[in-house]
């Protein structure tokens, strides 16, 4: 990713209410590590019950997500994919598949962790998003 794009990049980023607490510099780690991925309509982006190793964040698109074969929520531009099995470890809790072409940034887990340990704000964010998806799956 050139320069340019990864500073627009970090700009998108900080304007996701997810990132908002953020810095650019911390976001800037986070972009570091990423790698982009496009998927076209109707193509699973992650299985349930598969080992985990990558974050995803949806930056255009909505996806779907599953437990099992009900569906239980839409995803969209600056959401958090992936979270549950990174915080929580383990396997993939829901299955997410693409309603409209999809593109965002993945990172891996190995990745994910080395920036996280060196960037406080960006751990809060992915932990408030596991714990709103808990609330949700309570309620």
């Amino acid at each position: 990713m050139r320069h340019n794009e990864r500073r627009d990049l970090v700009h998108e980023l900080k304007e996701y209410p997810v990132f908002t607490d953020c810095t650019e510099q911390n976001l800037d780690a986070l972009v570091a590590e990423a790698d982009e991925f496009i998927l076209p309509p109707a193509w699973s982006l992650l299985q349930q019950g598969i080992p985990a190793d990558a974050l995803y964040v949806v930056r255009e698109g909505t996806a779907r997500v599953y437990d099992g074969r009900t569906p239980v929520a839409t995803v969209g531009p600056g959401d958090v994919i992936g979270e549950m099995a990174f915080v929580a470890g383990g396997q993939r809790r829901a299955t997410v598949s693409s309603v409209t072409r999809l593109s965002g940034i993945r990172v891996d887990y190995d990745q994910l962790t080395d920036v996280l340990a060196h960037h406080p704000r960006v751990r809060d964010a992915i932990t408030q998003v596991y714990r709103s998806r808990l609330r949700a799956a309570a309620s």
